[in-house]
């Protein structure tokens, strides 16, 4: 004979509460790309169909030719790189500097306020062009190789001093013209 559920019961009491306070939406990363995808998974179309394994594929890490299906991926996996940078800058309170260049040339950035300056600031997106416009393997000139940055002024940007005007922990699109 199955148990009725009164008024009191804590089942109730939670869906209630849960009603009543809905939690919010993750607004961290509006990547509408991966939102309207839905699939945890990469491959769609590399298994057959009979497999009716649920759950995660494992994939090979190769070149993904087809251009829709790389488009796809680029825009999942950037987004978990995101939240990955997010959530280390979060949980072990470090300074973290992601940088993910498209193969349209569209930058990415996800930063921390401490090094926030490098992406809004004329010093440092010149910066990141030299680098993005430098042959491969090789380095502008007016970056030393092995520098090491020091604790008390992490990167001297000019005259620039006191806290950053952006929010911390805040992805967002760098435009850089080429």
């Amino acid at each position: 004979m199955p148990q009725s559920q009164d008024a009191t019961s804590p089942a109730l009491a939670n869906k209630r509460h849960d009603q009543q306070h809905p939690l919010p939406e993750d607004t961290f990363i509006q990547d509408h790309d991966a939102q309207e995808s839905g699939a945890d998974d990469d491959e769609d179309e590399e298994k057959p169909k009979s497999d009716k394994k649920a759950g995660r594929r494992k994939i090979k890490i190769e070149f993904i030719q087809d251009k829709s299906r790389r488009h796809i991926t680029f825009s999942k996996r950037k987004a978990g790189i995101m939240k990955k940078a997010y959530e280390l800058s979060t949980l072990t309170g470090t300074q973290v500097l992601l940088l993910v260049v498209s193969e349209t040339g569209l930058v990415y950035t996800f930063t921390t306020a401490k090094l926030q300056p490098l992406v809004t600031q004329p010093e440092g997106k010149n910066l990141i062009q030299a680098c993005l416009n430098a042959p491969h393997g090789t380095l502008p000139s007016s970056m030393p190789v092995g520098a090491p940055l020091g604790r008390s002024n992490p990167m001297s940007m000019g005259a620039h001093h006191g806290p950053t005007p952006a929010a911390p922990n805040v992805p967002g699109g760098l435009s850089i013209a080429g």
